[in-house]
């Protein structure tokens, strides 16, 4: 799943000025993953990734909003996106909600809430201690192009879609 994205600095945040500003550099990580083993960021090189930070469990909203990614996955990988979710529960808490929703999105085990925090989305939502319901595209570089928070805890995966197209080559 690889696409060449384009070079706008823009950014549709909805509060506050982020850790790591769009058009720097991605923050390096290196998490559990509920699909088994580790992932990187280098994992990704050359590719267009979306993260998607959320408060995890005791939001099912947050879970729904995989489903719906999930959906149209077709798409995601038509446009050469990946997509990772980031939680910072335990992944033994985080695979019985996987399994009853039917999950396959590989979700990132950010216990320590080191990469949440890197990332500027720590607090963002209505916990002070866990990240809010946000997305941030890094491109084929390496380097943040787009993120946004939903406060409504929700986004169809077209709006996504479409808010992210500008960015992919």
């Amino acid at each position: 799943m690889t696409a060449v994205i384009g070079i706008g600095l823009w950014s549709s945040r909805s509060s506050g000025p982020s850790s790591v500003p769009v058009g720097k550099e991605a923050p390096a990580f290196k998490l559990a993953s509920s699909t088994g083993g580790t992932v990187s960021l280098s994992d990704y090189a050359g590719k267009n990734l979306l993260l998607y930070f959320n408060e995890g469990v005791g939001c099912d909203a947050c879970f729904y909003q995989s489903v719906e990614l999930e959906k149209r996955q077709a798409a995601f990988d038509e446009a050469g996106v990946s997509i990772a979710a980031i939680v910072v529960n335990p992944l033994d808490e985080v695979r019985p909600v996987l399994d009853r929703l039917d999950i396959g999105t590989p979700y990132l085990i950010d216990e320590g809430a080191d990469v949440s925090k890197a990332y500027g989305m720590l607090g963002k939502g209505m916990h002070a201690n866990l990240p809010g319901h946000g997305f941030v595209l890094i491109d084929d570089t390496g380097r943040i192009r787009w993120e946004k928070e939903y406060p409504s805890m929700w986004a169809s995966a077209g709006e996504i879609l479409a808010q992210i197209r500008p960015y992919l080559g």
